[in-house]
Parts: C-alpha cells; structure tokens; sequence
C-alpha cells in the first residue's frame, strides 16, 4: 500500500502510457492484508451480489457440473487454488472428495477451517499460490472466478506449470477466466467516483475516484483506485491490474505449461458472460 497525494497519484498513473512496468511492485490490490481480508470477506459472505463470490444457488449449480461433467462422480483429489472461504471446496468434499484449498486472504482461510464440514477430507492453507507447494498427486485442479487473469503472465506459467507437476497422469485442470471483452471494457471505462460510510477499502467514510486504462500492446487494463477517508483526508492509492488472455494466447500458455488438449467449456453453469470455463488435461503418460 502506497501513501501518496491525489497530485502523485495521477502522475503515477500516466507516467508510463505503454505500460512498461505494468507487472511490476504491487500490481494487485492486498488482499491478503488483515484488514483487507477481513473486509472482503464480508464480500464473499453477502447475497446481495456476485462480485467476491457468487450467491449460493450458483455455487451449487456449479459444485454439480465439476462433480459430474468433470469428475463423472468419482471420488477425486481437488486441489483449489484461490478458494477463499472455501465454499466449493466445503462442498465438494461432502460429495466424498478430498480438497486442498490454498488463498492468501487470512479471513477467508480462517472462515473455511472454522466452517470445515470434514477436516479430514477438506484441508485449507494460508499462503500465496505463487510461493507455496501444491502437494499431489491430485485428480484435479481448479482455478475459479477470473482469478489468472490479475497474476502476471510469467507468475501464470509459472503457476501452471507447479500445477501440472501436482496432477497425477491424465489429471484435469479447469480454469474460469475473465472474458477479453470485459477486460477491455474495464480498462476503457470512464473515470469514477464513489462515496461509502464503510466498503472493501475502509470501515470509516471515504470517498474512492477510480481511474482506468487499457493498454493494447499489453493486451491488460490496469485500475488505480485513490482512496480518501473523510476527516482525515489521507489518501491510499491501489492499483489492480487484469489481463486479458485472447484463445490463442491462452492454448499457448497451456501449451507451455505442459497441457493439452486445452478447451473451452461452454456448458459450464454461470450468470454472466464475462466468465468464461476453460479445461485441460496432463498427459496420460
């Protein structure tokens, strides 16, 4: 997190209109920061909308599409990469799955142990999918919720490759990623400002100005939210970045991570078109 004035945070965010540094520093908003996590995950418990997790009626639908389109019922080992509280993993393993679940939200990771419904089936760590083992062999893999598309593509090879290496042979990896469309749609969506009593980035009032740019040659949209709490008008500035990952750019990043038959699943069970179920297999041998 970066303290800055509202003056530097626009020069920060056109200083670098080609975005050569695009991945660089804190590319991602903290969301493994206590007080993040604890906030966010006030997100992810809500029904009231689908932006941290989805509402419970389509987490079931999609719990029932993996267990049957992608396991065929087998009783399977699950690893979950950025599983948050837990919630398709707790499922899962009530269908007699084994699950590892991995995140770096401490609140969500504290909230999936405490609501664990078999610690014997389902097991949650701490940590950050970039750094940490992924243990195996497993069954399958899934990485849920556009969560690929806001790690760098180098970190995103590296990512699949350490899952590849996890999955015993002819092991299943589905991926959902963020529409290219409605990543460029963010990166060329008019500046924005907003005012809450309390939200994700505080528990006191402030004030968020979001600025958005789309850069081509990078195929990312990089958001800078300047966050002011009201009274103190101290200023934090964040910075999320996505990238979009057109088909053929995508076959490749698989390809390179040593899978095959790389495919999209268009009768995977979602709300929203923005969201879209990719699938992949390790050789047979």
């Amino acid at each position: 997190m970066m303290r800055t004035c509202n003056a530097e945070n626009q020069v920060t965010f056109t200083m670098n209109p080609h975005g050569e540094h695009v991945w660089d520093g804190k590319y991602k908003i903290p969301w493994d920061d206590p007080a993040f996590s604890r906030r966010m995950l006030r997100e992810h418990l809500s029904q009231d909308h689908d932006m941290a997790s989805r509402r419970v009626e389509w987490i079931d639908k999609q719990v029932a599409w993996i267990h049957a389109a992608v396991l065929s019922g087998r009783e399977s080992q699950i690893l979950d990469l950025g599983c948050g509280p837990g919630f398709y993993a707790h499922r899962l393993a009530t269908l007699g799955h084994r699950c590892l679940g991995i995140d770096f939200g401490p609140a969500s990771i504290e909230y999936a142990n405490q609501n664990n419904p078999d610690t014997v089936q389902c097991e949650f760590v701490l940590g950050d999918v970039r750094q940490v083992d992924f243990g195996g062999p497993h069954d399958q893999a899934m990485i849920l919720f556009g969560e690929l598309n806001v790690i760098s593509p180098q970190e995103a090879l590296a990512i699949l490759r350490k899952v590849h290496a996890s999955l015993s042979c002819g092991g299943q990896l589905i991926v959902e990623l963020q529409a290219p469309t409605a990543v460029e749609q963010t990166g060329h969506a008019e500046t924005s400002e907003t005012s809450c009593e309390k939200g994700l980035f505080s528990d006191r009032p402030y004030r968020c100005r979001t600025e958005n740019q789309w850069l081509g040659e990078q195929q990312a949209a990089v958001q800078v939210f300047l966050v002011t709490e009201m009274g103190t008008e101290s200023t934090c500035t964040f910075r999320s970045t996505t990238k979009a990952w057109f088909d053929d750019d995508l076959q490749a990043l698989f390809s390179n991570a040593g899978f095959s038959g790389t495919s999209h699943c268009p009768e995977w069970p979602c709300n929203t078109s923005d969201l879209a179920m990719w699938s992949a297999r390790r050789a047979t041998a």
